[in-house]
C-alpha cells in the first residue's frame, strides 16, 4: 500500500518524504515531530503525515518509518553482523592452526586475508548504523550486560509480550520483528528506552531462553516458547527484581 502511495505522489512531496526518511533512519527509525522539523529546516505538510506513508502517534508527537522498513534498514544489518561473527570465529581458528604449520606459509597468508575480509564485512554492516548497535564480540563471551529493568523497560517488555501473544498461533508460531515494530506502543517505548541499542538484541537479553530468533532472509523472526501460557510470570519476576 505504501509503495502505491509513493508511486502516485508529486515530485515535491517525494522529495520531502525522502528527506524525512533519511532523518528518521539516522534516528534509528523514529523521531519527535518537532525534532524532525528542526533537522529538516521546514514544517512537514499535514497531508504527508496523514497519508499513511509514516507511522504517526499524534498524542506523543512520534513520527516513524513503518515497521518493515525499520526492521530491514535499522535492525537487520546489526543482526547480520552479529551472525557473521560465526564465520569470523571459524576463519580465525583456521588462521591459528595454519600459523603453526610452517610448511604452508601461503595457506596461512590466504586465510589471514580471508579473516581481514570477514572483519571488513562486519564493519561494513555496522557502518551505516553510526555506531555499535549491538555488542560486537559476543561470540567471545562479551555479551552485553544490562542492569535490572527500569519501569519504562518493563512497559516495553509488556508491550512486546502483548504483540507476541496476539500474533503467535499454533499454526504460525514465528512472528516477524516488523510486526512488533509496527505497534505504536512498542515504538514509543523503544524510542525512549533504547536510543543506542538494537531492539532484537534487547529482546534476546530480556526474554532470555524463552525467545528464539531466526531470519528468513527478508525479516527477523521471533518465537516465544511460553507465549499464551497463562500469566506472564517472567514479566512479574522482572517487575519484582526491578523494584528492589
Amino acid at each position: 500500500a505504501t509503495a502505491a502511495l509513493n508511486a502516485n505522489e508529486d515530485p515535491h512531496t517525494a522529495e520531502i518524504r525522502r528527506a524525512m526518511q533519511k532523518v528518521l533512519i539516522r534516528h534509528r527509525g523514529d523521531c519527535n515531530l518537532a525534532h524532525l522539523e528542526v533537522e529538516l529546516g521546514y514544517k512537514v505538510p499535514i497531508g504527508l503525515l496523514s497519508s499513511g506513508r509514516f507511522l504517526v502517534d499524534e498524542a506523543s508527537g512520534l513520527v516513524g518509518l513503518h515497521g518493515e522498513l525499520v526492521s530491514r534498514v535499522v535492525e537487520q544489518p546489526s543482526y547480520k553482523a552479529w551472525a557473521e561473527e560465526d564465520a569470523y570465529w571459524d576463519i580465525g581458528q583456521r588462521v591459528l592452526r595454519a600459523g603453526l604449520d610452517f610448511e604452508s606459509e601461503e595457506r596461512f597468508r590466504d586465510l589471514f586475508e580471508d579473516l581481514m575480509a570477514k572483519r571488513e564485512e562486519v564493519r561494513r554492516l555496522l557502518k551505516p548504523l553510526g555506531g555499535p548497535a549491538y555488542t560486537a564480540g559476543s561470540r567471545f563471551g562479551r555479551e552485553r550486560q544490562l542492569p535490572p529493568m527500569t519501569s519504562e523497560e518493563l512497559q516495553l517488555f509488556g508491550a512486546s509480550s502483548r504483540v507476541l501473544r496476539s500474533a503467535q498461533t499454533p499454526d504460525a508460531p514465528w512472528v516477524s520483528l516488523s510486526r512488533l515494530l509496527q505497534d505504536v506502543e512498542v515504538r514509543k517505548l523503544r524510542h525512549r528506552v533504547l536510543p543506542a541499542m538494537a531492539y532484537w538484541e534487547w529482546l534476546t537479553i530480556r526474554f532470555g531462553e524463552d525467545l528464539h530468533l531466526a531470519t528468513d532472509g527478508r525479516d527477523l523472526l521471533l518465537h516465544r516458547v511460553v507465549a499464551g501460557a497463562g500469566p506472564d510470570a517472567r514479566l512479574a519476576g522482572a517487575a519484582a527484581g526491578g523494584s528492589e
